[in-house]
């Protein structure tokens, strides 16, 4: 769990220090990066542990994957947005992202009880 808190810390120190040279443009894409690892990661990571189940090391992984790729994907379109251009391989990261999702999902319902 912390190490997504410390993901979530980087994301918004990343925003603020990109923000003051963007000359006054902003992404909600960059401004909220933050919220992918801290909702994604640490409150997921946090409901599991106050339930006290332990997904497979294979489920976490992938799930990091997938939380990585998202943030990447909205770091990217957050740039691109403040730069005024766009790129068509942006949705990759979103499809990867989903691939490691399921897979985790898949690994996870695979355990057995």
């Amino acid at each position: 769990m912390k190490h997504y808190v410390i993901a979530a810390l980087g994301c918004a120190v990343f925003a603020i220090i990109y923000a003051q040279f963007s000359h006054g443009v902003y992404s909600p894409f960059m401004t909220f990066m933050f919220a992918i690892p801290l909702l994604g990661g640490a409150v997921i990571a946090l409901g599991s542990h106050l339930a006290r189940t332990d997904p497979p090391r294979a489920s976490r992984q992938a799930w990091a994957l997938a939380i990585a790729a998202l943030m990447l994907a909205s770091c990217l379109r957050g740039i691109f947005d403040i730069a005024g251009t766009a790129s068509p391989l942006l949705p990759a990261y979103l499809v990867a992202a989903a691939v490691f999702a399921v897979i985790g999902f898949v690994n996870m319902a695979k355990q057995p009880a």
